[in-house]
Order: structure tokens, then C-alpha cells, then sequence
């Protein structure tokens, strides 16, 4: 081999690596099998949600509190504050629209994945082109089929594990008559704990819209404590 060809080696393999590949049966199902064993009702956290809300010339801060117990929601605090029966009402109507966040919820977001490349760390990389119906759901929709994602794949004992997903809308939408989503984007991360289990333990998330005709953002970031 000539020493040009060497040189363009490590692009040619770079190349073949970013190739988008079937996703495998087996990894997909592995993966989905290990999401199933961890329902929520197995779970029991505290979930923090730190907010800013822009719109219409106001800036809305929030810091929220719940506590998930394996069976329910409770509104912990807001802002520091125990929650008024109008809050607590309003966080009880979101809890029933939307699934218990999880790393369960794999096993439905994986079902969409059909492609599959490597990234520049070398772990596999699923693409999900449009998310299966019931992953994301507000208060009034499912906007499951406005959006997209990436699931970043580590392995631990040979079993893979999702450690990262990204989610981003697809294109503009509507969420309802009054609010549309311009940009969307999302990403949560699931860490190990220390029986080796995957579990989310962040979530970033930066939207812009409009509202009423007003344009208008938010970006908010939640955090998971275990017990």
C-alpha cells in the first residue's frame, strides 16, 4: 500500500463507520427486555424541574418538586412554597396525560428505531426517524409523530444500555389552536446506579414557539434523586 493510501485509510474507515446500518433484531430486543424489567412501579424518585418561560415581554421562573412513590404523583413545592389545591389540581391533570418518565419507556421508543452508525467514541448510535405513537405526550396531544431521535448505546457486562437521547421536532407544528412549536429540542441522559441498572438522571430541554401570536421560549432542566 502506497503511502497516500495510507493516509486516506482513517478516512475511508471513518467513512464506512457513518454508513446508517439496519438496527439488528437482537440489540433492539435485548435492549426493550432489559426497559420492560424496570416498570415504574419498581421505582421511587423526586423529580426537580428548574424552568424560564419567555413570552408576550414576561420571563416566568419556576422551580417545581414532585415525588413519584411507585403508584402516584405528589406535588411536593413550587417555587420553594407548598402547593395551592389549584396547583396540586393542575400537576394531577399533566400527570395523567403524560407517561411516568423512565428507562422503561425504551421499550416504546425503541420500537421506531431503524437505523443505526457509530459515533466518534465508537458506541452505537439508533436513529429514530419519527417517535412511535404514545412516546411524548402534553396535557391535550400526542406530538409523538412531530418528533425525532438519536439514542446513544453503551454496554456494561456486554449487555447494551441506553446512557443518552435526543429528541427534536421534526418541523414546525401546532400543539393546539393557540401554541405553536417552532424548535424543539430535548436531551436525557440515564446513568448507572449502583446495582448496575440504568436510570434517568437528567433531562435539558430549549423550545421557541409563539403563543397567541407572541413569540416566546422555554428551557428547563430536571434532575432525578432515587430512593
Amino acid at each position: 500500500m502506497t503511502p497516500a493510501a495510507l493516509q486516506m485509510l482513517p478516512l475511508a474507515l471513518a467513512l464506512i463507520a457513518s454508513v446508517p446500518l439496519p438496527v439488528p433484531d437482537s440489540l433492539r430486543d435485548r435492549v426493550i427486555a432489559d426497559a420492560q424489567a424496570m416498570p415504574p412501579a419498581t421505582l421511587v424518585f423526586e423529580r426537580t424541574t428548574r424552568s424560564v418561560r419567555t413570552g408576550g415581554g414576561t420571563t416566568t421562573n419556576l422551580l417545581k418538586v414532585e415525588r413519584w412513590d411507585g403508584r402516584r404523583w405528589q406535588l411536593v413545592s413550587i417555587n420553594g412554597k407548598k402547593p395551592t389545591s389549584g396547583q396540586r389540581e393542575e400537576a394531577q391533570k399533566l400527570a395523567a396525560a403524560s407517561p411516568v418518565p423512565g428507562y422503561h419507556r425504551m421499550a416504546v421508543l425503541l420500537s421506531g428505531a431503524t437505523e443505526r452508525t457509530t459515533d466518534s467514541q465508537g458506541r452505537t448510535v439508533l436513529k429514530i426517524p419519527v417517535l412511535p405513537a404514545g412516546s411524548v405526550r402534553t396535557d391535550s396531544a400526542d406530538i409523538s409523530s412531530h418528533l425525532q431521535a438519536e439514542v446513544v448505546l453503551a454496554t456494561r457486562a456486554g449487555q447494551p444500555w441506553v446512557e443518552r437521547v435526543k429528541v427534536t421536532s421534526r418541523e414546525p407544528f401546532r400543539m393546539n389552536m393557540l401554541i405553536k412549536v417552532l424548535t424543539f429540542e430535548q436531551t436525557s441522559e440515564y446513568r448507572l446506579d449502583d446495582r448496575g441498572r440504568p436510570r434517568l438522571a437528567s433531562q435539558v430541554a430549549d423550545s421557541a414557539g409563539t403563543m397567541f401570536g407572541f413569540a416566546g421560549g422555554e428551557k428547563s432542566e430536571v434532575t432525578y434523586a432515587y430512593r
